[in-house]
């Protein structure tokens, strides 16, 4: 303590005096362990502002600085420490390479090791049951589950938009949350637990909580982040969505194991699943799983992306209104004649080039193929990444060479680029490639895309066939909502829609 007297006015009482060494201390090391730049590669910030100030408060301003000023590769200070931002060109350098690891490049933004985290610790350090569920089992029960997805979109709609035939004014992207949880729920989860009311605010409110819960955690010191983590209200909504989970899905998860066992125990074959419940038992081979965390590592990675991709589809929809009445006509001829399967989703074309065109004009992200490398990594142009650095690649969605007029919006431009001899199958809106990154890029390409596209495939039909969309008059597309590099569709934004007379029903195709 007498090392310290200096520092301290005389006279204090002792619990003062350790009140303020321990305060001096935390301040000691929170310097000691600040993130650094990394050598040798150019810091971007803005003028006025610090760097880590400029990446979370102006994100994609910052990358745009650093793309124009550098050209090459540069870093951005984050939350959790730098990154290194790469030029598109590395897209394919880097898309398998062995030395950059996936998990590891979320680990230090998300603090998995916390009670309320466990679906965050499964999907990075234990990944390879989702990934086979997903990338397996889901993937290969596309058809299967499409009856499911008819009727469950159905039933939300009436819910959800109900049958009003006048225009009236619905907060989009809470009504489209809905929607997509219950879709989604419904694969994942079943018939029996997908319309459960409290599973449904979990699935809506979780990967809002994390986000937010690990930004509250990160601006803390990280001598105080284990004490700040019981007063960030997040958290506390996280361990409570854990607890309320288990009741709802454990039973569950029990009811079936026990008819498996009796099917098994009868010499008879156990029935066909096509949920995710299913689907992890089946891939578990034996081995214990958590049932929670898995259902949640999947509603973490689905439901906000797949809602935020039709909360901006219809978004252009009611901005660019000519393109809905050639949607629906393209719907009706597909369904006509193919009835509504999986291999008829993939016959609707123009819907396909428009949702893909409607990313590329308002990515969801800056950039893509976020990574931590495990080795130290040598780029072909000699650029030399050190180990334990992270790294992301820019989108690269405004190349005229690749995009001809690429500021304007053109539902048709990839129906068009499909047409190419040998591309047909080069611009699918599944499809990946350095020029289009929106799902990554590489083997950790998102392995639900196929899911996710189908998932909105479906909805927007019903979407389209059974309602009218417009802005709201006076008002028309609201600003996006940035944060970091992130763009999303504002939380308050209101369109207008009203019930018509659909041209066909798609419950009686599916059933």
């Amino acid at each position: 303590m007498n090392d310290t007297r200096h520092f301290l006015p005389e006279g204090l009482p002792m619990s003062l005096q350790v009140i303020g060494v321990t305060l001096i201390l935390i301040l000691i090391y929170s310097i000691s362990i600040k993130d650094r730049p990394l050598n040798g590669i150019p810091l971007v910030s803005l003028d006025g502002k610090s760097p880590k100030e400029s990446f979370l408060y102006h994100g994609i301003e910052t990358l745009a600085k650093g793309t124009k000023q550098h050209l090459g590769i540069f870093q951005v200070m984050t939350g959790t420490g730098p990154r290194v931002i790469l030029p598109n060109r590395f897209a394919d350098e880097l898309r398998n390479h062995p030395a950059l690891n996936f998990n590891k490049a979320f680990t230090k933004d998300f603090f998995s090791s916390y009670p309320g985290f466990e679906p965050i610790r499964q999907g990075l350090h234990d990944d390879a049951l989702i990934q086979e569920t997903v990338r397996v089992k889901l993937t290969q029960s596309l058809n299967f589950v499409t009856g499911d997805l008819v009727d469950e979109t159905a039933a939300s709609l009436h819910d959800i938009l109900g049958e009003d035939i006048e225009w009236h004014t619905i907060t989009l992207r809470d009504s489209m949350m809905d929607l997509v949880a219950r879709l989604s729920s419904r694969v994942f989860l079943g018939k029996n637990i997908c319309r459960n009311k409290r599973w449904l605010e979990i699935a809506k409110s979780y990967t809002t909580d994390v986000f937010v819960g690990s930004l509250l955690m990160r601006m803390a010191p990280p001598l105080l982040r284990p004490i700040a983590y019981w007063f960030i209200p997040q958290c506390t909504a996280l361990r409570k969505a854990i607890s309320d989970a288990h009741q709802i899905i454990d039973p569950e998860v029990e009811r079936r194991k026990a008819a498996i066992d009796k099917a098994r125990a009868a010499a008879e074959k156990p029935p066909r699943v096509a949920d995710a419940i299913g689907w992890m038992y089946e891939v578990s081979r034996g081995r214990k799983v958590d049932y929670v965390a898995g259902q949640l590592s999947l509603t973490f990675a689905a439901i906000h992306t797949t809602t935020e991709i039709t909360t901006q589809v219809l978004l252009d929809i009611c901005e660019y209104p000519d393109i809905a009445q050639q949607l629906r006509e393209e719907i009706v001829g597909v369904f006509s004649a193919h009835g509504l399967t999986k291999t008829s989703l993939y016959k609707l074309k123009l819907m396909d080039s428009f949702l893909k065109e409607g990313q590329r004009f308002r990515p969801l992200s800056a950039t893509s193929m976020y990574r931590y490398l495990d080795h130290k990594v040598t780029l072909s142009d000699g650029t030399v990444l050190p180990k334990g650095s992270r790294v992301q690649v820019l989108s690269n969605f405004m190349d005229p060479e690749i995009y001809p007029e690429p500021t304007k919006f053109d539902a048709a431009r990839f129906l068009r680029m499909r047409d190419r001899p040998g591309q047909e199958n080069s611009w699918q809106y599944v499809t990946t490639s350095p020029e289009y990154t929106l799902f990554g890029h590489g083997q950790h390409a998102c392995p639900g895309r196929f899911f996710a596209s189908n998932e909105v495939k479906i909805a927007l039909c019903q979407l389209l066939l059974k309602y009218d969309w417009r802005f709201v008059t006076g008002i028309g597309r609201p600003a996006p909502q940035l944060s970091e590099i992130t763009s999303g569709v504002d939380p308050k934004a209101r369109i207008q829609v009203r019930r018509r007379k659909e041209e066909m029903n798609l419950d009686d195709l599916a059933g």
